[in-house]
């Protein structure tokens, strides 16, 4: 069992998700229909500010060997870890790999969504996990409500980059 948050930590971070879900909506507002970039830049810029607002702190862990940037690739991400899980995902990936913006929009949609080149079946799978720990060690399962998330002290999401394999082909 994780330790609690006191009181005040625990106001202040509902205050402060408040403002700046509030601001994210403002910014929304001005974002150009078709400015893809800002757009992006958006959203990864308000899922930051969201995570940091409710006290949480993102890790990166990077493969051993580097996604291939030479091939067809897409991002493999469930929706397991919820929308804490996708926000850390969007700080950690770079918006430039496929299914980067089907993430964004599902969580935190500006304006039309974003239209995607179809990378095919052949492409990469560039596969990933989302965990949850505190200084006390894991989580047997990640917050879902909001007075969840004030609560916990010391909150991290692990997002851990995983190897893509090569995979072989099979015959026909």
């Amino acid at each position: 069992m994780p330790e609690h948050a006191d009181p005040a930590t625990q106001q202040r971070r509902r205050r402060s998700y408040s403002m700046t879900l509030a601001g994210v909506r403002a910014r929304a507002t001005l974002v150009a229909a078709g400015s893809v970039r800002r757009r992006q830049s958006l959203q990864v810029c308000s899922a930051a500010r969201v995570l940091a607002a409710l006290g949480i702190r993102v890790v990166v862990v990077q493969p051993p060997r580097p996604w291939p940037r030479d091939q067809r690739q897409r991002l493999v991400a469930g929706n397991e870890a919820g929308l804490l899980g996708d926000l850390a995902l969007l700080t950690a990936v770079p918006r430039t790999t496929p299914g980067w913006a089907a993430v964004a929009d599902r969580v935190l949609p500006v304006g039309a969504p974003c239209r995607e080149t179809d990378v095919g079946e052949n492409a990469v799978p560039c596969p990933l996990t989302v965990t949850f720990r505190t200084e006390d060690g894991p989580l047997s399962r990640p917050p879902r409500t909001l007075d969840d998330v004030v609560a916990i002290r010391g909150l991290v999401i692990e997002v851990r980059l995983l190897a893509v394999g090569r995979e072989v082909p099979h015959a026909a």
